[in-house]
């Protein structure tokens, strides 16, 4: 017996607690398989390095990747839609970066 909306509505329908039950059999098993649970991951795994590669490219990695993690392709889209980052100012002293507004370096103390 397969598990999809069709079966489940005709099983509800008939109320018949054998074919019910073994419909929740098949739909259990179908969804603990290891199978659908590998291509899940890969596919989650797939599409956070999208995103991460549309974040290099727009220097918002982190957002981009945490983006195409929880929405997918979807992310990738919002992705594209939102405005680059500029990239942080870099102390002349010692080439780290700082905040726009900083008056000091806060790694070595250096006037900016």
């Amino acid at each position: 017996m397969s598990c999809d909306i069709s079966t489940l509505t005709n099983v509800l329908q008939s109320g018949d607690p054998e074919q019910a039950q073994t419909t929740l059999n098949a739909c259990v098993e179908m969804l603990t398989d290891p199978t659908l649970w590998y291509w899940t991951v890969a596919f989650t795994i797939v599409c956070a390095g999208v995103g991460a590669l549309i974040g290099k490219y727009k220097n918002a990695v982190a957002r981009d990747t945490a983006l195409g993690l929880i929405l997918g392709p979807i992310g990738w889209i919002v992705s594209l839609l939102l405005p680059a980052q500029k990239p942080k100012p870099k102390c002349k002293a010692c080439g780290k970066a700082v905040d726009a507004g900083d008056k000091h370096c806060r790694h070595c103390g250096a006037a900016l």
